[in-house]
């Protein structure tokens, strides 16, 4: 299977080699937007995406099977896009991905940021408090959104964060003849819809109301919710410092109380995976209200005695 990265501007972008595969294949499997672009192709089979995609697409894979199929997706499929789905499902022996320039080098050329300067963080099929766990002073990050409503939500976060004069820019259809730019400050965000092909960049400013914390294990007793049941500080960091948390570490928190130490190995790097196990109903969901509020509203939460949990 061939998928192919498309500009914004349209089929026009493709470099020959893959606009060969495209007038080659069998099938073509798209969004709407994408096959539209092909026009008619008599006895080639447009295969939309099936809604919602997950749960329908190992059927529709397994009935390609066999074929000349070619994929066609934004920009780089590998960011945030289809690309990365179908290496899971699939393989990577069996996916072959050829990227057009993505979204997130459009958007630092546009804003003159090296990407070395810069942090990406996707909300692509994410809770928008993911969005917490990355603030900080001076930090300039490239948001990857969906929805219209998008840049506003980013925007009432960061006002909620103390961070309401940060700038934002709202970049839509990138690389297109439609390409647009909105500048604004976090604070006096108008809500108007964003285009729907956009991503936000963000320019932190920091108020003296910010709340966003440290990385750094240990954070303070007030950043949690409780009820008394909570891991001391300086225990805390110990702990950290022992299990010394790698990407992609996975922790189970037994008896999890207010969360605290689960959401510190969480928080030490977005792919790290923490199942907090707590047999009470109303400190589980304190759990799941601090986890949202310090950034990894990702991690799970067990109503369960721990042995049960196991």
């Amino acid at each position: 299977m061939d998928v192919v990265g498309v500009g914004a501007a349209g089929l026009g972008t493709l470099a020959p080699d893959a606009r060969r595969l495209v007038d080659a294949a069998e099938v073509v499997v798209g969004g709407d937007r994408h096959l539209d672009m092909l026009g008619e192709r008599p006895g080639v089979r447009l295969v939309p995406w099936p809604s919602p995609l997950l749960p329908g697409l190992r059927a529709l894979l397994d009935d390609l099977s066999g074929r000349r199929v070619v994929v066609l997706a934004s920009g780089d499929p590998h960011v945030s896009g289809i690309g990365s789905t179908l290496v899971r499902e699939l393989g990577p022996e069996a996916v072959r991905v050829h990227p057009a320039v993505s979204s997130v080098a459009l958007a630092r050329a546009r804003m003159g940021w090296a990407a070395e300067e810069c942090e990406v963080v996707t909300l692509v099929g994410r809770d928008v408090d993911r969005l917490r766990r990355d603030l900080a002073p001076r930090a300039r990050l490239v948001v990857l959104t969906s929805g219209e409503d998008a840049p506003a939500r980013v925007a009432a976060l960061l006002v909620d964060e103390g961070y309401a004069g940060s700038r934002l820019t709202v970049l839509g259809d990138l690389g297109s003849p439609d390409e647009s730019r909105i500048d604004a400050v976090a604070a006096s965000w108008d809500g108007r819809p964003a285009p729907r092909l956009h991503l936000v960049c963000v320019e932190c400013s920091q108020g003296p109301a910010s709340r966003a914390p440290s990385l750094v294990p240990g954070l303070p007793e007030t950043a949690y919710e409780n009820d008394g049941q909570l891991t001391k500080r300086v225990v805390r960091a110990a702990a950290l410092a022992h299990l010394a948390p790698r990407p992609g570490d996975v922790m189970w928190d037994l008896g999890a109380g207010a969360g605290s130490v689960g959401i510190e190995f969480a928080r030490q790097h977005p792919r790290n995976e923490v199942h907090a196990v707590e047999r009470d109903p109303e400190r589980a969901a304190r759990v799941r209200r601090n986890a949202r509020a310090l950034g990894v509203p990702g991690l799970r939460v067990v109503e369960a005695w721990s042995a049960d949990a196991l």
